[in-house]
């Protein structure tokens, strides 16, 4: 099923009034609840750029489901020499390497604020980057 951003949206702000009205009850300051609303909606945000930015591969879907060797691939070309699918390989010896040091990234665990600090590009680039690459992968698989 898809993900509807205007239904979810929905569903989180009704979600956010009954908390807000329990909270007031309660005693809470206006502030406070106003400063907990900001943290909820990025928090709600990037949920939603998650959700928007995820592609639906394939049927086959086997090699996401593969477990890499014990090695841990904290480079590029360990990164490579994993992928035992050869579309995806020859699409990924294909792909610039500033696209495929976010992959690693990613892969190794950092988030994307992490990941654009520390090769000094935007989230948005990221997720451009990452986003081209599924297209890629889907439109060759």
């Amino acid at each position: 099923m898809a993900y509807n951003k205007a239904r979810e949206e929905r569903k989180w702000k009704q979600w956010k009034e009954q908390e807000e009205k329990i909270l007031r009850t309660l005693g809470m300051d206006e502030k406070s609840i106003q400063k907990l609303r900001e943290f909820d909606w990025k928090d709600f945000k990037a949920e939603r750029c998650y959700q928007d930015h995820w592609a639906s591969f394939p049927e086959n879907q086997d090699w996401e489901s593969q477990v890499l060797d014990e090695q841990e691939i904290n480079n590029i070309p360990l990164l490579l020499d994993s992928i035992d699918d050869e579309h995806l390989l020859h699409i990924l010896r294909d792909t610039d390497r500033s696209t495929l040091q976010i992959l690693l990234m990613r892969i190794m665990g950092f988030s994307v604020t992490e990941t654009a600090e520390e090769l000094g590009i935007t989230e948005h680039a990221i997720h451009c980057r990452i986003n081209k690459l599924k297209i890629k992968i889907i439109k060759f698989s």
